[in-house]
């Protein structure tokens, strides 16, 4: 358990301000000289932590006043708990550059510095594809690990295919598939698996009119609701010699 994170707050209130510490998310001298003409530094803000680090703010109090300023950082900094001691380090913060806006050096300290829960997802996916003219259902095991922003993982399926009848017969086939996932959501350090692409590989070898020989599958998946997510991709079958389209729905 990481004790509570103490928070110093100095505000100067200047016309003009030199940096005493180089920023971290310096501009080109065009964009700073625009920048410096436009919106000046007029307030600095600096945390102390109690492993006697330093995250030092400058801004204009115009384009970004004080108090939202230190409501918006005040939670990121008592998660910055992996901050290295004795370390300083400044950022300049105006919204008319990327390299500067809030959001972004919010973004960057979070996912340097921030102490995130990693969490184990275990799921069963099931699904329907329409694969090369003909219905098959999917269904699996799959695991991630939850990192801020992505996960990864991986997830071992069986698509079921059912062959034309032969003499009033009902044959099923099961064509059992490895495969890599990468997930993530964007702009979030969340994940609900916004995104995902997977990649993957036939095991078995019984040929059949989908896959025969060496197969690999790739798959872009997107959600649409709570449990509900819809998908596109390619089957590469026959030696990667066959292509053909896939689309489908999963559900969890």
């Amino acid at each position: 358990m990481y004790k509570s994170i103490i928070i110093i707050l100095f505000v100067t209130l200047t016309t003009s301000v030199c940096l005493a510490q180089e920023v971290e998310n310096s501009l080109s001298k065009n964009q700073q000289k625009w920048l410096d003409t436009q919106w000046p530094i007029t307030d600095t803000l600096q945390f102390n932590l109690p492993n006697e680090g330093q995250l030092i703010f400058y801004y204009n109090d115009e384009e970004l006043p004080t108090d939202s300023l230190q409501a918006a950082l005040t939670p990121l900094i008592k998660r910055a708990t992996r901050f290295p001691e004795f370390e300083k380090e400044a950022y300049r913060l105006a919204n008319n550059f990327s390299a500067t806006s809030l959001q972004n050096v919010k973004r960057k300290i979070d996912r340097k510095y921030g102490r995130h829960v990693e969490s184990i997802e275990l799921g069963i996916p099931v699904g329907l594809d329409f694969t090369r003219g003909n219905f098959t259902p999917e269904v699996g095991f799959r695991a991630h690990l939850g990192l801020p922003g992505y996960s990864i993982g991986a997830a071992i399926t069986n698509t079921v295919y059912f062959p034309q009848k032969v003499e009033g017969e009902i044959d099923v086939m099961s064509n059992w598939f490895i495969n890599g996932e990468f997930s993530w959501n964007k702009g979030s350090n969340i994940v609900n698996n916004e995104q995902t692409i997977q990649i993957g590989y036939l095991l078995n070898s019984h040929p059949s009119e989908l896959f025969k020989g060496t197969t690999l599958r790739a798959i872009y998946r997107h959600r649409i609701s709570n449990h509900l997510y819809i998908q596109a991709g390619v089957v590469a079958t026959d030696g990667l010699n066959t292509y053909y389209p896939v689309v489908g729905v999963r559900f969890w």
